[in-house]
């Protein structure tokens, strides 16, 4: 087995009650956004049955799933590709975050209880104890990436809107995808630099004292800081 399936491997999620679609769903997303997959490659299904352990059935269900997400692009006979990435698409994503979050985030400080703060603390506290991803080390990148999401997450949980908090989660999968492909490569020293712990500390206290302008300020900060940082290796 080459290194890629081993690494495929460790990323996998087991859901033992899940469908077989289910597996190779979780199985393709993750290592799609774990970078193993490069954008364009083409996507056989037989190759990815035999490197899953499932049903082409399964396979080409979690490939319609995937191209619905937009992770995987359906060629219609010509079968599925790994999507694209580009700069513009990566800055496109991060300003649609940044609408969406802001008013979420907004709507989460006016309506948030004690239980609310209580998921954002426990949040953080798995965030700054897990240790930040190093190039080609996959599983340190996926539980970075998973604390770092379920942080921003519990952020954004009290909002009243499940359908933008829905539509939100799908683009921080695809933010994920290239700040994926960026702790993929060597790291210059600004990024390297950056003080990831002190960001999500300012934005966790903003929210918590319910200082919904500075809270939203430090967010879209946030992502600006991200989008410099990731783009950069898309030009």
């Amino acid at each position: 087995m080459n290194q890629k399936a081993h690494a495929a491997q460790r990323t996998r999620v087991e859901t033992p009650k899940a469908t077989l679609s289910e597996q190779a769903y979780e199985y393709l997303q993750n290592d799609l956004l774990a970078g193993l997959f490069s954008p364009g490659e083409k996507l056989r299904p037989q190759a990815l049955q035999e490197r899953y352990g499932v049903g082409i059935s399964p396979i080409r269900e979690a490939l319609m799933l995937l191209s619905c997400d937009g992770l995987v692009t359906n060629e219609g006979q010509r079968g599925f590709r790994v999507a694209e990435a580009s700069r513009e698409d990566l800055l496109d994503i991060l300003d649609a975050r940044k609408k969406i979050e802001t008013e979420l985030l907004a709507d989460a400080i006016q309506h948030g209880d004690d239980e609310w703060g209580a998921q954002i603390t426990a949040a953080f506290y798995k965030l700054v104890h897990t240790p930040l991803p190093v190039p080609d080390d996959i599983p340190s990148a996926h539980r970075w990436e998973l604390a770092h999401r379920r942080f921003h997450f519990a952020l954004l949980s009290a909002a009243r809107s499940t359908w933008l908090r829905r539509i939100d989660e799908q683009l921080v999968r695809h933010s994920e995808r290239y700040r994926r492909m960026r702790i993929a490569g060597p790291l210059p020293h600004d990024v390297l630099a950056r003080d990831i712990v002190r960001e999500h500390q300012e934005l966790m206290d903003a929210t918590l004292s319910r200082d919904t302008e500075r809270a939203c300020t430090l967010l879209l900060a946030h992502i600006d800081e991200t989008a410099r940082a990731v783009s950069q290796f898309l030009e």
